[in-house]
């Protein structure tokens, strides 16, 4: 619901706001996303996996959290003209010192959050997050309506930051005590360093693109591209938060059972599976259609990377799995050094690629490094978990079987009954309508035939919503 929600009100801003706003928005983001890294150290996350003297630890987190927070900002505030000077762009500096306040604010909910999701009270943190996509999204396009531009979108995050800590605070009733722990605040940085340092490199690897982009091509490319990223990595996105939060404190009970351990990774992917294939396809074969149906044609200038970044998509939502599996059994070393491989790849050859290609070079890189990356993973995870590859590929093919049918269908009815043909107006929207209703129904139909329990699994899944 709440992804549902971002996504609506992002259609709207991007047919009010132009590529220039989300460019700089993006490029702001940048900066706030470098030194938010330091932001909790990793210690939520230590707190979620701790099995003793929890509230001692939360007290000690809370103790550090809210310190790093406030120095954040003030280095933030200080340096911001320097940034903008290195991203090439003034304009950025006061959208900069505006967004560093949500690390003073966001620093005062890590620690209640942290004990919502370590207690899995995941039906009041959705409340929270549809509640607050809702804020944001409305806050945004009424301000963007009025003429605001970018400062829509900085004004609507802010407020979304504010209620969404307090809301923490309001659903979860624990209180901080004045108490500090050498020993455990120790116990807790050793293991949340291989996160803060995972956290470094994913910062690395999720936004060179938008700084190279940014600095190299101008504001203007970074929207185009940052839309076409948001649309690619919508399930990794969706998936990638909600999935982690709910497997990774249950993957940490089951780190001692290696068969339930193996079946509750298998099931995991086998469902994320089902997503990732038939969109993967879809931002493939129709996705400069949706393109202009959806954000109009101010923006088809994203459609040849958003055909690439599909399969950086894939590859981001498939192994989500992976970095639970190596955290819930004492093994986050293995979650930094896949992302830092992964941003390494990224940086040796995306300078060539933006040179060459533009755009549509970095997309390639993204999704090269990501494949790479993911499938040279694999062996370890197979080892933890006990898998075997006959497993992995059992739970995966009825998604990717159903996926490759369709997809061949709509291939071979563009290539041979509407090529040359160009429609417009109401023609081209229903042209499109009934691609992806032959894509719907033909994917259901074999997926159905290939596995009928976990159909009827979703069935019940979404019933339940």
């Amino acid at each position: 619901m709440q992804r549902a929600i971002q996504t609506c009100a992002t259609i709207i801003l991007a047919r009010i706001l132009g590529p220039a706003d989300f460019g700089l928005f993006a490029l702001a983001f940048v900066a706030i996303d470098a030194l938010g890294l330091f932001k909790s150290m990793g210690f939520d996350s230590a707190l979620i996996q701790r099995k003793d003297n929890i509230e001692k630890a939360a007290n000690t987190a809370f103790f550090i959290i809210p310190v790093l927070g406030i120095a954040l900002y003030l280095i933030l505030a200080i340096s911001a003209p320097w940034i903008g000077k290195f991203l090439n762009n003034q304009q950025v500096v006061g959208v900069i010192r505006a967004l560093g306040i949500i690390f003073v604010i966001s620093c005062l909910g890590k620690v209640p959050a942290a004990l919502m999701e370590k207690n899995m009270r995941f039906r009041q943190i959705s409340i929270i997050e549809v509640t607050t996509a809702i804020i944001f999204s409305t806050t945004a396009v009424v301000l963007a309506i009025l003429g605001m531009g970018v400062w829509s979108l900085v004004i609507g995050y802010i407020l979304k930051t504010i209620y969404q800590n307090i809301m923490f605070f309001i659903y979860y009733k624990w209180r901080p005590k004045l108490e500090f722990d050498k020993k455990v605040a120790l116990e807790m940085f050793n293991f949340g360093k291989f996160l803060f340092l995972g956290g470094v490199v994913w910062f690395l690897k999720m936004n060179l693109d938008n700084m190279l982009v940014g600095r190299l091509l101008g504001v203007t490319a970074l929207g185009l591209y940052a839309i076409a990223f948001n649309i690619a990595n919508f399930g990794a996105d969706y998936f990638g938060g909600r999935v982690y939060r709910v497997i990774f404190p249950a993957f940490a009970k089951l780190q001692s059972d290696k068969y339930d351990l193996r079946q509750a990774f298998l099931k995991t992917t086998k469902l994320i599976s089902i997503f990732a294939f038939p969109f993967c396809a879809i931002l493939f074969l129709l996705g400069g259609e949706l393109i202009r149906i959806v954000y109009g044609t101010k923006w088809i200038a994203a459609i040849p990377v958003l055909k690439v970044l599909a399969f950086a998509g894939l590859f981001n939502t498939l192994p989500i799995a992976m970095a639970p599996t190596f955290n819930a059994t004492g093994n986050p070393k293995a979650t930094f050094w896949a992302i830092f491989l992964q941003t390494l790849l990224f940086c040796v050859f995306v300078i060539p690629a933006i040179k060459l290609f533009g755009l549509v070079g970095v997309g390639a890189i993204v999704a090269l490094s990501s494949i790479i990356v993911n499938i040279g993973y694999l062996p370890f995870t197979m080892r933890l978990a006990s898998l075997r590859l006959s497993d992995i590929f059992s739970s995966i093919s009825p998604g990717l079987i159903s996926s490759l049918a369709f997809g061949l269908v709509i291939l071979l009815i563009k290539s041979f009954f509407l090529k040359g043909l160009v429609f417009t107006g109401f023609i081209f929207y229903l042209n499109t309508f009934i691609l992806i209703a032959i894509s719907f129904l033909i994917y259901l139909f074999l997926l159905y035939r290939l596995d009928k329990a976990i159909v009827r699994e979703i069935k019940l899944m979404l019933i339940g919503i």
